[in-house]
């Protein structure tokens, strides 16, 4: 079967409202629950542990959302990656926006760009410059599993 068919499939209405209620919850909770644990961590120990953070998000949401629906259709795991999406903006606006705060130096203009969504997903450019470094690869290749994962899981 063919994407655009599958896209023309009935689908539930209760389902799609409780799947889009999941994703939601998820995407709010998990992109400013995960962006304070990211600022604390990182302020406290100097390390990075976002992408484990994200890999435990990513499979609980993915266990919400296959559990809100009782008939499975395509556009789950499209609401699905758009909650990573989102959720991935989410963490990083709380921890910016906490680390500016935490130095003083919050003002208009860098709340701007903490708001300004395309810097956080620079690194997925691959025709910028410093895709092929080791760090840009390793955050490209875990932000892939993420949606894998949840797209195989809510399938």
């Amino acid at each position: 079967m063919k994407i655009v068919e599958m896209f023309k499939e009935p689908m539930n209405r209760k389902d799609l409202l409780s799947v889009i209620k999941q994703a939601l919850f998820m995407t709010l909770v998990g992109g400013l629950l995960i962006g304070a644990i990211h600022l604390l961590v990182s302020q406290i120990f100097h390390i990075s542990l976002v992408w484990m953070f994200l890999f435990i998000f990513g499979m609980t949401l993915a266990r919400r959302m296959h559990d809100a629906y009782s008939t499975p259709h395509i556009i789950y795991p499209v609401i699905a990656i758009i909650a990573v999406f989102i959720t991935y903006y989410l963490l990083n606006v709380v921890f910016y926006s906490g680390y500016f705060y935490m130095y003083e130096s919050l003002n208009a203009a860098t709340f701007k760009l903490i708001l300004y969504p395309f810097g956080y997903f620079s690194f997925l450019n691959f025709i910028g410059q410093g895709f092929f470094n080791v760090a840009n690869l390793i955050d490209v290749f875990f932000f892939i599993v993420i949606n894998i994962y949840v797209v195989r899981y809510v399938k």
